[in-house]
């Protein structure tokens, strides 16, 4: 089986979304399909998926009967339908299973994905994000199609579902376009890479950290050539003026001269073909490399620079915690210590975002102690980035009183607000770009120990590597929550 697009445009309100977009799928691909937010990835799948129409372009499919199905990233369940019944529909219409083997399989599937039984008979709308998501890849496994399209899969779940997403996607013979920003779960699945920008669809051959090298090694060689060609443009105008300076002067000389007149046609001889030669060095122009501030070294550390901060920073001491009769955690003893850069792990639920509102003083119903030196001032992200307010622009939202306008603007443009971008409203913005608004004010709050919650979720790869980048740079203390494999390896030590 192969799908085979070329020429495919959309536009969406006189707005070009995707733009003469070409490329081809074969039975054996498992392609990561990436680019920054708003490129149009969810809508290049939609349309593969014959759910979206597209404007120009066409289409093949073969056999033309593949049947496609695409796992969205915010599913939609029915009105009254509970979690239960919701697989048991899809696996009798799907499988050859007997009416007392469904509910067997369905069982083992629902909880195989990290729905346990107090959920089944839930409404299938009513469950949290990352229950949804779970619940529609459980969907996808139970469900005939050719070819599968995963938008987003990894979102909000937990590591033990997210092991097993893997598996399964490992597993699967058959062909996958998986959208997503989890740089190690395309390390691990991916056997091809498609990356979408503004200028089109451009395949790689090979996981996410293969792409990467080798985009890498691209964009240093382009700006290689771009040096050269730029050096060779000034050496041709430097040459044309020195010609031109040359035939005037000749032709002034020339008169009735035989000589002065030879000289002159000779520099205009020269001339032209340097011109030429210039022209045609302009018309084939390698573009310039678009270059990133380099991370605001300084104004990231502001705060940390002049604190003289002792080992131990923060300790809990047999930390209890309940909802009801329900025991969250119980007993646990921790220290964070300067330097820190400690990753939080376990699965939904098990209390992870309850333990940084204790530390931050956001929740005070617990048993057990913690103490905090006083030297230490936190900043906490948390996941609802409700800190941040929608009527002010990037800029108004993340100076502080101990923060300069060109302070601020600098950390922002390393975070990809640049220029004008920094007036925009929040509330025009996505959530990803959101989150890196969020996480910009916390390192100009003047914290020297950052709670993060959750940082990466919503944003895009770019985004995720420009956060990175200012992390590694922070020479304070972290201790974060995250699902995301990648920033966790990068970040924690």
């Amino acid at each position: 089986m192969n799908i085979h697009f070329f020429g495919l445009s959309k536009n969406y309100k006189d707005k070009m979304v995707l733009e003469n977009i070409q490329g081809k799928i074969n039975k054996e691909d498992k392609i990561g399909l990436v680019g920054a937010n708003g490129i149009g990835k969810s809508t290049l799948a939609k349309i593969i998926a014959r759910k979206e129409n597209y404007d120009r372009g066409e289409i093949k499919y073969s056999p033309a009967q593949i049947k496609v199905l695409y796992v969205e990233q915010y599913p939609v369940f029915e009105q009254n339908v509970s979690v239960y019944n919701e697989i048991l529909q899809v696996t009798a219409k799907n499988s050859h299973l007997t009416q007392k083997e469904a509910p067997i399989v369905v069982k083992k599937l629902l909880k195989q994905v990290g729905l346990e039984e107090e959920k089944w008979q839930q409404k299938a709308i009513n469950l949290s994000g990352g229950e949804k998501t779970k619940l529609s890849l459980a969907k996808a496994m139970v469900s005939d199609f050719d070819f599968l399209i995963l938008d987003e899969p990894t979102n909000h779940l937990d590591l033990e579902s997210y092991n097993w997403l893997e598996e399964y996607v490992l597993k699967l013979s058959k062909p996958m376009l998986i959208i997503s920003h989890d740089r190690y779960f395309l390390d691990k699945v991916a056997n091809k890479i498609w990356e979408l920008t503004s200028k089109g669809l451009k395949e790689y051959e090979g996981n996410y950290s293969i792409y990467q090298r080798e985009k890498e090694a691209q964009e240093k060689h382009l700006a290689k050539e771009y040096e050269k060609q730029q050096a060779k443009i000034q050496q041709l105008e430097e040459v044309i003026d020195e010609r031109k300076g040359w035939y005037k002067k000749a032709h002034k000389d020339a008169g009735q001269n035989d000589f002065y007149r030879s000289k002159a046609k000779k520099h205009a001889s020269v001339l032209k073909a340097k011109k030429r030669e210039l022209e045609r060095l302009k018309n084939n122009k390698v573009e310039k490399p678009e270059r990133s501030p380099s991370p605001a070294f300084e104004v990231i550390n502001k705060a940390i620079r002049d604190k003289k901060l002792p080992t131990f920073l923060i300790q809990g001491y047999n930390l209890t915690k309940s909802y009801g009769q329900k025991v969250i955690f119980n007993n646990i003893s921790f220290n964070i210590k300067r330097g820190d850069k400690i990753a939080l792990l376990g699965k939904n639920g098990v209390g992870k975002t309850t333990l940084l509102k204790i530390i931050c003083g956001l929740e005070e119903d617990f048993q057990g102690r913690v103490t905090i030196n006083p030297g230490v001032k936190l900043g906490y992200f948390a996941q609802e980035l409700d800190n941040l307010q929608g009527e002010l622009s990037i800029l108004e939202n993340v100076l502080s009183t101990e923060t300069t306008r060109n302070e601020a603007r600098l950390l922002l443009a390393s975070l990809l607000f640049r220029g004008d971008s920094v007036f925009k409203k929040v509330s025009q913005l996505s959530m990803g770009e959101r989150g890196r608004v969020a996480f910009a004010k916390l390192i100009l709050s003047g914290a020297n120990l950052l709670i993060l919650d959750e940082l990466t979720n919503y944003m895009d790869i770019e985004s995720q590597e420009k956060i990175e980048s200012v992390l590694e740079e922070f020479t304070g203390t972290v201790f974060f929550v995250s699902h995301d494999r990648y920033f966790i390896k990068k970040l924690a030590n």
